[in-house]
């Protein structure tokens, strides 16, 4: 429902030019009927939808009219609303009328269901509407399991959480979190069961992390464990980059993601070899050939590839290209001496993107893994790179490269 909207600058002016009239007497000759307030519109008959239709846009004219803001909005037109789109949810009513009056319907009893709890500190006989309503759209989606009915029953739902989390924000800071815990729970619940409500859930769990951010890491880690364990593509979808990047902050110390198809003569053919690589340290430059700062780092990677490479360094590419036939002449123009593999490719091969499975923000992206196989640093670029290298290889002589001109910078990638 639309609110009661500012009043323009010439009816304040009006309403100040009335008042002085008033106040010095010169309205005699003016109709007292000129000052009163608007009557609301009379209820219709409930079995009539066009003139329940009508009352609702008279309503709403009526309320902007004589309410000075939107509390009061609310105050003045809620009952009327409530008993008019409840009316009409009785009557015979198109699917797209129903969807629309069963939404307005569950915001009315949410707006009704937190006043409520605001007022008395507790749930009352809104809410239990709002429940009984959910619970009578849970069992029609669970009878016709369409499209509408799935709605309807989450545009219930939804308000039911709504409200909870509300009344939870207004509650003292010591008493909160028990309420955080039990609404994450009853999110985390309905959403595996219901996946299209993976992202209210989310959105739930990232708000209790605003308020309390140990107990919202905590929900997010079981939040992120349980959807992704569903393998459920509406449940998995919404945490996607969450997941990314918990896992990229958490890399260091492990062994990374890296499945991917390699460049084999002139195709992407060959399944990328751990084995190939074992006791290596390694580098894995994630990058692409329309990136500049990229292209920068390849005189560079060069250099460090010539230096310690027969010291038992090897180098990674992982390309985000799209043009491959671009990719494949850029590698050949700038004699790149070290292997290749595609994002693209390695996608349509079944594995997960390495750019989108760690959320990295932008490219290049240079991952340096250690003997052991497990990850050494993250973002080894420039003179971070050259101090990892001088600790892992002592023997050898160092880059030696001047902080005052280190040039490192990535660029976000564009939409793919």
């Amino acid at each position: 429902m639309t609110h009661h909207a500012t009043p323009t600058r010439a009816a304040r002016v009006l309403a100040r030019s009335l008042r002085v009239l008033l106040l010095f007497s010169f309205c005699a000759a003016l109709s007292p009927a000129a000052f009163a307030q608007p009557e609301p519109p009379k209820y219709p008959d409930e079995k009539d939808k066009a003139a329940l239709v009508k009352y609702q846009e008279d309503l709403e004219t009526w309320g902007n009219a004589a309410a000075a803001n939107e509390e009061a909005f609310w105050n003045a037109t809620a009952e009327g609303y409530y008993k008019s789109t409840k009316a009409l949810l009785k009557l015979e009513l198109t699917s797209e009328e129903r969807l629309q009056y069963s939404e307005q319907f569950a915001g009315i009893l949410g707006s009704y269901a937190l006043n409520e709890a605001e007022k008395n500190g507790g749930f009352g006989e809104k809410f239990n509407e709002l429940t009984r309503e959910a619970a009578q759209a849970g069992k029609e989606y669970a009878e016709g399991q369409t499209d509408e009915t799935l709605k309807i029953f989450l545009a219930y739902v939804k308000q039911q959480f709504s409200v909870r989390l509300k009344r939870a924000l207004a509650l003292p800071e010591a008493e909160r979190d028990g309420e955080f815990v039990s609404i994450i729970g009853d999110a985390v619940t309905f959403a595996l069961a219901v996946p299209e409500f993976g992202e209210t859930t989310n959105s739930i769990v990232t708000t209790v992390r605003t308020f309390s951010p140990e107990l919202g890491e905590e929900a997010l880690d079981a939040m992120c464990e349980s959807f992704e364990a569903s393998g459920k593509p509406a449940l998995v979808k919404p945490i996607q980059k969450t997941l990314g990047l918990r896992r990229y902050a958490r890399m260091v110390g492990e062994a990374p993601y890296f499945e991917a198809m390699e460049l084999d003569g002139d195709e992407f053919t060959k399944k990328f070899d751990w084995k190939e690589h074992e006791n290596k340290v390694v580098l894995i430059e994630v990058w692409a050939t329309w990136c500049g700062p990229c292209r920068r780092e390849i005189p560079r990677l060069k250099e460090v590839y010539e230096k310690y490479h027969a010291a038992g360094l090897d180098i990674i590419g992982y390309s985000i290209d799209q043009d491959l036939d671009a990719l494949k002449k850029f590698l050949v123009d700038n004699e790149i001496p070290w292997p290749m593999t595609s994002q693209k490719k390695s996608e349509e091969a079944g594995y997960k993107g390495l750019y989108e499975y760690y959320s990295i923000n932008g490219v290049p992206e240079m991952i340096l893994v250690g003997r052991d196989g497990k990850v050494v640093m993250t973002d080894a670029r420039g003179c971070k790179l050259a101090d990892a290298l001088k600790e892992l290889f002592p023997d050898v002589e160092p880059l030696g490269w001047d902080p005052a001109t280190d040039f490192s910078q990535r660029v976000a990638s564009p939409d793919k």
